[in-house]
């Protein structure tokens, strides 16, 4: 049966070039298996739609276009890093935009996606900052020049790590009560990333998977076939 990768924060940077040659390799494996990918958030640093960030971003783009060209399904949600990604940046390259959260059935199982920022409920200054900020972000996006918004948009990620990093640790923390809700919805696992680290929480037959950054030379994901997720390690 097929393979499915889920993948979150691999914040490709051009400061860190390392990072991208990481995600290379592993995209080639996926291109190599024929199998379908979901990534989930903060892929990028941070994105702004202009020609400068897509020809920095171009070698990756295109391999995952190939993916999507010979039959994988490639799909992205945004985290809070790449929070302006849309689906008209990433349609020319096959890639399925997912917005913020997404519900899929794959194998048999239900499962609710999403980058992990909305299911720190207790993280009360990050959601007003969310709430009050993204939609400036989005409105500058559409009419400010290159060069100028990629200034601002570092600008905004470092504000955005200063509010996340600001937490005390037992507001940075998964919502329990949140995934649980999502269980007695229907949902089979609920996977994100966000926290940078893995965090793997069993209720009986319903799975809650944190995914780790990627960062150090490596990366991790989560796999599912056959109907069973399993942890790895990239490079194996």
């Amino acid at each position: 049966m097929k393979m499915t990768f889920f993948i979150a924060d691999v914040h490709l940077d051009t400061r860190h070039p390392e990072r991208k040659d990481l995600i290379i390799s592993f995209l080639k494996m996926v291109c190599a298996e024929k199998a379908d990918l979901y990534i989930l958030g903060d892929f990028f640093d941070y994105w702004a739609n202009n020609r400068a960030v897509l020809r920095d971003n171009r070698e990756v783009l295109q391999l995952m276009k190939d993916a999507a060209t010979q039959g994988s399904l490639v799909c992205m949600l945004i985290g809070n890093r790449d929070l302006l990604l849309s689906h008209k940046a990433l349609a020319p390259f096959g890639i399925k935009f997912l917005g913020e959260e997404a519900a899929v059935t794959i194998d048999g199982k239900k499962i609710y996606l999403t980058h992990g920022h909305s299911l720190y409920t207790r993280d009360a200054r990050f959601q007003r900052y969310k709430k009050i900020a993204w939609p400036v972000y989005r409105l500058l996006d559409a009419i400010l020049p290159g060069a100028i918004e990629n200034y601002l948009a570092g600008k905004f990620i470092l504000k955005s790590k200063q509010v996340i990093y600001a937490q005390d640790q037992s507001r940075f923390q998964f919502s329990e009560e949140a995934i649980n809700a999502y269980f007695m919805s229907g949902m089979d696992a609920v996977i994100c990333g966000h926290a940078h680290k893995t965090v793997i929480h069993k209720w009986g037959e319903k799975c809650f998977y944190a995914l780790p950054a990627w960062d150090q030379g490596k990366g991790g994901y989560l796999l599912l076939q056959n109907g069973i997720f399993r942890f790895n390690e990239f490079p194996g």
